[in-house]
């Protein structure tokens, strides 16, 4: 398979982890969108929201975002984004979570 996605949570290839467990990774985008701009990612390939269908898989990636929220220091304001369809760029399940300032592109509120 050539997903990115899978490739960095095998090791394949290296990435700014902010932590990992052994079903989700979490890591910073490499072209960001917000002054911090991580992606929480399982590790297991599901091709997008839709397709998920593992409500432990879920909670997993519940816990990693909330260990990630407070390692980056982000409690007091963050967005935490799923993207699906034509703007899912990467077809692997993932959330987006963003801190501080956007960049070049504005959120709907």
């Amino acid at each position: 398979m050539d997903c990115i996605f899978c490739k960095i949570s095998s090791g394949e290839i290296q990435a700014d982890k902010i932590c990992e467990t052994d079903d989700v990774v979490c890591f910073h985008d490499v072209r960001p969108s917000a002054e911090i701009h991580a992606l929480i990612v399982p590790k297991k390939h599901v091709e997008s929201f839709l397709a998920l269908d593992d409500d432990a898989l879920l909670g997993k990636m519940r816990r990693a975002a909330q260990q990630a929220i407070n390692d980056l220091n982000l409690a007091a304001g963050y967005r935490l984004v799923f993207n699906g369809g034509r703007y899912q760029h990467a077809p692997h399940l993932h959330w987006h979570l963003l801190g501080g300032e956007l960049k070049n592109r504005q959120l709907p509120e």
